[in-house]
């Protein structure tokens, strides 16, 4: 990908742009592409944008999230009453009931066949329900459905089993009116040098619900901003991609309080690249049904990072 965080001066030309964000803070970038590459590079962040908040609202993505409800060993009722330990919809069928039982590795969900609770596309009486044991984090590749209209997911966090619910009806989906995001300013998009943990270095992140966690770290990012230098600590995602969590000196007045995400591709020669304008919310920000982990204590910069996502509305 050719990169626009690198900026060079211009000899013959002087190009000076002001990047008005949508709350009224003005920045001045001097020194920056030439203006066939910003608008190429605007036009960038801009679909990415879209995409992202295409996943946020999707039928069955974040904001489609209604509950998160913690199973005990033995038998947890599924149904649309207060009583049940697993709740679902109140206007919905009211045969749609079941028990998802917990025998140590063993998760067994259980129904009639006039409930219409379909695993993996089918109905059994009783069904296994398979997640990797053994592991803090996982989440069950088997797919729970209930109509057209809801799914149902088997996850574990913090060690410990739990059903989610997504509801396409879901208040939060059907009200989302989009996402707030400060104007795209390249000068927020800087090269990083990565420098690996050999090995990767172990330690436990708090989640916004005050649980604790293990996470993985790749190495550390160092770059500058405004003249000064700074690091952040990236979590292993996967072969092609860091995670970053983060907090910055916007954080709880025009950004989320608790911080943000960003997404970065793998090193490329121990180079990075870190677009602030690309900086989202984590899900909490939109649902109370989630378990977002919150930046570690390295990882809370002394500056404004005045791009990316601004606060929720409301």
């Amino acid at each position: 990908m050719m990169t626009f965080c690198r900026f060079f001066t211009v000899t013959s030309v002087i190009l000076s742009c002001i990047w008005v964000v949508s709350i009224g803070i003005h920045h001045v970038d001097a020194d920056g592409p030439l203006l066939d590459d910003k608008s190429k590079y605007m036009s960038e962040v801009q679909e990415w944008r879209r995409s992202n908040e295409e996943k946020l609202s999707a039928p069955f993505g974040w904001l489609a999230l209604t509950g998160h409800y913690w199973l005990e060993n033995g038998a947890n009722s599924l149904g649309t009453t207060n009583e049940c330990s697993i709740q679902l919809p109140t206007d919905l069928d009211s045969k749609a009931i079941g028990d998802v039982t917990v025998d140590g590795d063993q998760i067994i969900l259980t129904s009639e066949e006039s409930s219409g609770i379909l695993v993996n596309g089918k109905w059994a009486s009783a069904c296994r329900l398979n997640i990797k044991p053994k592991k803090e984090e996982a989440d069950s590749i088997d797919s729970i459905t209930i109509g057209e209209r809801l799914r149902l997911q088997l996850v574990r966090r913090t060690g410990r089993l739990a059903i989610r619910v997504r509801d396409q009806e879901s208040p939060y989906r059907k009200n989302f009116d989009g996402n707030r995001w400060y104007g795209v300013q390249p000068t927020f998009c800087v090269e990083a040098t990565f420098k690996p943990y050999e090995p990767e270095k172990s330690i436990r992140i708090i989640n916004i619900k005050g649980d604790s966690v293990e996470a993985m770290l790749a190495g550390t990012l160092s770059f500058q901003l405004n003249e000064r230098e700074f690091t952040l600590d990236a979590i292993s995602e996967d072969s092609e991609s860091l995670f970053i969590v983060f907090k910055d000196l916007t954080s709880g007045k025009t950004t989320y309080g608790p911080g943000r995400f960003l997404t970065l591709k793998a090193p490329v020669d121990g180079q990075v690249t870190i677009d602030f304008n690309k900086a989202y919310n984590p899900p909490c920000a939109f649902s109370p049904h989630t378990l977002c982990p919150l930046p570690p204590r390295q990882n809370h910069l002394d500056v404004e990072i005045n791009a990316g996502e601004l606060k929720v509305g409301n």
